[in-house]
């Protein structure tokens, strides 16, 4: 009977690690959880998380390259938050070109910059991340503050990614930029 008792004692060991190691596993690979209250959206060369409802716009920039924009619930104010991503295919130049054209913009619209830092992205040649602070005003003449975070990517492939967040910093998406901003991921 000892040995019957070892055996299953033995046996429900293994049946432990097993178990833990389906748990672990499961936890550290594939995409990371949605977070509540968001939706995935998800293209062949990038995903992020978005407030659920927020509403989808696809539009060009000026020279015709795709943009596409979700915009949070309408305020007073405006609307309560954006996403917008930029891409550009082929991206023949240098990231710093970009970067460069950013904190000019970020000058000449009186932007504080508060962080200006590269980042380490999985798929990424290089990726940069810009946080700052500015100020509109909206249509009853008033001062509106602003959150900006921001990224650009340069991928492998040579794309270019533009992934910008704003939102009023009194607004209720603001407490949630960094979720949106923090689910952002290249695809391979």
């Amino acid at each position: 009977m000892r040995g019957a008792a070892a055996a299953l004692a033995h046996f429900r060991a293994i049946a432990v690690v097993a178990v833990v190691a389906v748990a672990v596993a499961g936890c550290s690979g594939g995409d990371p959880p949605v977070p509540k209250g968001f939706t995935e959206f998800r293209t062949d060369v990038y995903a992020f998380a978005h407030p659920t409802g927020w509403q989808r716009e696809n539009g060009e920039d000026q020279r015709g390259r795709p943009i596409l924009t979700f915009r949070g619930p309408a305020t007073p104010g405006g609307v309560d938050g954006q996403v917008h991503v930029g891409r550009l295919d082929h991206y023949g130049q240098n990231l710093n070109v970009q970067l460069g054209q950013f904190r000019g913009l970020a000058l000449m619209h009186t932007y504080t910059i508060k962080a200006d830092r590269a980042i380490e992205m999985e798929g990424a040649a290089r990726a940069h991340r810009f946080e700052a602070d500015y100020e509109l005003v909206d249509g009853n003449g008033s001062r509106v503050p602003f959150t900006l975070l921001g990224m650009y990517v340069l991928t492998d492939d040579g794309i270019l990614l533009e992934f910008m967040l704003r939102s009023p910093r009194r607004g209720t998406a603001h407490a949630r930029l960094p979720e949106i901003f923090n689910s952002f991921r290249l695809i391979d």
